[in-house]
């Protein structure tokens, strides 16, 4: 049995829509049952912005991009609407002073805190930042560009110039 993915690709999961992860180990599981036996692929993933851990079947994955090329994905991707973590927090109270008076223990929250963004997660979000910053100058230079062109008008040309003068400090930074 050969796993369909390797370690540090990036897939998308069967159920968890606009998310992708990072498949960090694989296990190949043969089940021996009463009715026969039953073989496939285990991975363990990591959400590959915020961090949260899952496990899912082969069959509930799909490749979108090869550890070769994820460091590149990340950095182009998108991350304005990424999907929150599904919170899997457990608190102790839930056990040790049982679920019904978890709610009375002093000092415990019983929202979930916050997971921290993970250092690639959080440069990959920043370099997204600059990309978009970066294509709305260029946006704006080109606009200018195609109105001095078709109006001849010194004011276009003047605009353009001041943003391609922003665009070359903003690269000096």
């Amino acid at each position: 049995m050969n796993p369909t993915f390797s370690f540090d690709d990036l897939v998308a999961v069967d159920g968890y829509l606009g998310r992708i992860f990072y498949v960090d180990s694989w296990r190949e599981v043969k089940e021996h049952e009463e009715w026969g036996v039953s073989e496939y692929v285990e991975y363990s993933l990591t959400d590959a912005i915020n961090g949260e851990w899952l496990e899912a079947f082969d069959t509930d994955l799909r490749l979108v991009c090869r550890k070769e090329n994820a460091g590149d994905y990340l950095m182009a991707f998108d991350m304005t609407d990424y999907p929150k973590a599904a919170s899997a927090t457990v608190h102790w109270t839930d056990y040790f002073i049982g679920i019904d008076r978890a709610e009375e223990a002093v000092g415990m929250a019983r929202e979930p805190k916050e997971t921290p963004k993970t250092a690639r997660a959080a440069s990959a979000q920043e370099v997204a930042k600059r990309k978009r910053k970066t294509d709305g100058l260029l946006d704006e230079y080109n606009d200018y560009m195609r109105l001095y062109a078709a109006f001849g008008d010194a004011e276009y040309k003047t605009k353009a110039e001041g943003v391609l003068a922003k665009m070359r400090r903003e690269a000096g930074e």
